[in-house]
């Protein structure tokens, strides 16, 4: 597979992990849950083209940077089930800090096992509810994007509007069947590996 150049930026609200992914030296490159300070995420894309903006899930804290690259040209994805968050800043939870955060219509809606082809990658869709229930995995060989579905040593909270626990459960058990090696990036905090975590779950 095709090396990658992923660089994390830390930054927004809450502290979330953005990820500016691209094949090494590639001239393009995707955006992975866009929440970091839209001037730090300029800085770590370079002279690079972002040609697509790929939601782990329609949460405030994960997109609340990506305009400015969706008026650029990008492509938004999100899962179907995330879809209507997009817009609705109460259900995006926007409102929780008193904010009117409205994305447009998404350009692809996905679906369990669907490939995402950007910037010259191919993404696999893993569909992950628990965290809310269009929640999704990118997975590229042995690396793992999990956004707010497992983190280092814990998981998404369950209590928010459309979390929920019999499903949190359900996914995290499923990524635990992943390679042990499997290099997990995820939406907030440090790195991990499934082979750290599968003690947790099982």
């Amino acid at each position: 597979m095709t090396e990658l150049s992923i660089q994390t930026v830390v930054g927004g609200p809450v502290e979330v992990n953005t990820y500016v992914v691209s094949p090494v030296d590639g001239d393009q490159c995707i955006l992975i849950d866009p929440g970091a300070d839209a001037a730090d995420i300029k800085k770590a894309i370079g002279d690079r083209k972002v040609a697509a903006v790929l939601l782990t899930h329609a949460h405030f804290d994960h997109m609340c940077s990506a305009q400015p690259w969706l008026d650029a040209g990008a492509k938004l994805y999100v899962h179907q089930a995330d879809a209507p968050a997009l817009a609705d800043p109460a259900m995006n939870l926007a409102t929780m800090i008193r904010m009117n955060l409205v994305l447009p219509l998404a350009d692809a809606l996905l679906s369990e096992g669907d490939v995402v082809k950007e910037a010259g990658l191919e993404l696999t869709v893993l569909h992950t509810p628990g965290h809310t229930p269009g929640c999704v995995c990118y997975q590229y060989g042995d690396i793992l994007f999990s956004g707010d579905t497992l983190f280092y040593k814990s998981y998404g909270r369950i209590d928010l509007p459309g979390g929920n626990c019999r499903e949190m459960y359900t996914s995290l058990m499923r990524l635990m069947q992943l390679d042990g090696e499997t290099s997990v990036y995820p939406g907030h905090g440090i790195r991990t590996k499934i082979a750290w975590e599968r003690g947790a779950y099982r």
